[in-house]
């Protein structure tokens, strides 16, 4: 009776060996390397990457307005500058991190959807009251405040819902804190047409708009292309491997530096 329980259990034992090694040496070489390296957008390890939604860079800022003073909006100059009440002095709010086309620069005529930034922002703010939040940096040369407008009560972030409704580009010129959350929305609202990507003059005036993107056409003329954070290849704009990141370069420093990519094959 123990010769059989030893003999039988030794069969088990070799079976699920057998099994073990199978299931082992079938998983795709591909999907380990993903595995080991999470960083690595799957792009970059030559998998296909799906049409889905790129990985949010930064958590959607949360704040706590709490202990906070309200500041009455008084007026709103353009969709990217406000006069508000501020320690009983009114004062003009430059919105960090957003630039929508000019309606009331002294110098350039109204831009191409201008009017239709500066109506958003107003409907966003008519007599409502905000919230404060700064940068490094205070007020600009101008003078003008330099803040993140939260919207009174909801705590509407004001800044970024105009970028991320298409109503401005993300301004991204200088640094700022939440520099990577404004460009994954403005991409965003890009590629759904949404605002003024949505008009044949999108980009006439936007200065800022040219360092995060440019027009599919002529780019690679003008000697810009595109590298992701952890890439070795540049790339062409709209190039399935800029799904999740994608930082505009010139030409001859991509050739320094990095290799072309063989799917969209950018020039060389």
């Amino acid at each position: 009776m123990r010769k059989v329980l030893t003999t039988g259990t030794f069969l088990l034992v070799g079976l699920f060996g057998l099994y073990y090694l199978f299931a082992l040496f079938s998983v795709p070489s591909d999907v380990s390397t993903i595995a080991i390296h999470p960083e690595i957008p799957p792009s970059e390890v030559g998998v296909a990457v799906a049409d889905t939604d790129p990985v949010m860079p930064t958590p959607y800022p949360v704040e706590d307005f709490t202990a906070d003073t309200t500041y009455k909006v008084i007026r709103v100059i353009d969709g990217d500058t406000v006069k508000i009440d501020y320690q009983g002095s009114e004062i003009n709010v430059r919105l960090i991190g957003v630039d929508t086309p000019e309606t009331v620069h002294p110098n350039k005529p109204v831009e191409a959807y201008g009017k239709e930034a500066s109506d958003f922002t107003k409907n966003l703010l008519h007599g409502e009251s905000v919230y404060l939040r700064f940068d490094a940096e205070r007020t600009d040369k101008y003078n003008r405040l330099l803040a993140y407008l939260y919207r009174a009560p909801d705590g509407l972030f004001v800044n970024l819902e105009i970028v991320r409704q298409g109503y401005g580009h993300a301004y991204t010129r200088f640094p700022f804190k939440h520099i990577e959350l404004f460009r994954y929305y403005g991409n965003r609202a890009r590629t759904a047409g949404k605002g003024l990507y949505g008009t044949p003059q999108a980009n006439v005036g936007a200065e800022s708009f040219q360092t995060e993107v440019s027009p599919a056409v002529g780019s690679e003329a003008a000697g810009k292309v595109y590298v992701t954070r952890t890439g070795t290849k540049y790339h062409r704009e709209g190039c399935r491997s800029l799904s999740r990141t994608k930082i505009p370069i010139s030409l001859t420093e991509a050739k320094e530096k990095y290799g072309p990519c063989g799917r969209c094959n950018p020039p060389r």
